[in-house]
């Protein structure tokens, strides 16, 4: 069972990947603000959102569903690196565009709300992967920023039980509540 969700991540990180190369057709390099997506449009999120519900449901019964020692762990960190790298860039388009209201409130809403659940799995394999996701999160709470928005988050921290899932959602709130002050 466990390879057949490490085949299913290859899958969805294939589909990952064709919505990158058209939305980033010039394979910018996502890593820096400057090289972001050159086009972020509704149906971009929609996609993601799509692919992220995918990702959490093929594990949510997995009783180590998010262990980084799981014989699927590497294809889901791969899916989850890139996904994050898209999201944030799309996000940074966003705001630079300035045309947040552009965007289903809905499908941003539930981006959110996944980009907190599987800090989970980011919150247990540190490095890049946290860093990505806590970026991913950030710019896309700043470029559709809204009270709440912020409510959302800080709702959902009271609700988890994971004491490292609530730091880095408190790390989140501060870094997003200092940018957004110094406007």
């Amino acid at each position: 069972m466990k390879e057949h969700i490490a085949a299913y991540f290859e899958e969805i990180h294939d589909q990952l990947r064709q919505i990158e190369e058209k939305y980033n057709p010039k394979g910018n390099n996502l890593h820096f603000a400057d090289e972001a997506i050159p086009k972020a449009d509704d149906k971009l999120f929609y996609n993601l959102l799509q692919l992220s519900g995918k990702a959490i449901d093929i594990v949510k019964d997995e009783k180590d569903h998010y262990s980084n020692k799981t014989p699927y762990a590497n294809r889901m960190f791969d899916f989850w690196y890139d996904y994050f790298l898209i999201i944030s860039s799309a996000s940074i388009r966003v705001k630079a565009a300035a045309n947040s209201d552009d965007f289903s409130k809905g499908t941003i809403y539930n981006i959110i709300k996944e980009l907190i659940d599987i800090s989970e799995f980011s919150t247990i394999v540190l490095g890049d992967l946290y860093f990505r996701n806590h970026e991913a999160l950030g710019n896309t709470l700043i470029a559709f920023y809204s009270n709440d928005l912020m409510n959302l988050i800080k709702k959902k921290k009271s609700t988890t039980k994971s004491k490292d899932v609530k730091g880095f959602l408190n790390m989140t709130i501060k870094n997003v509540e200092e940018i957004i002050n110094k406007k």
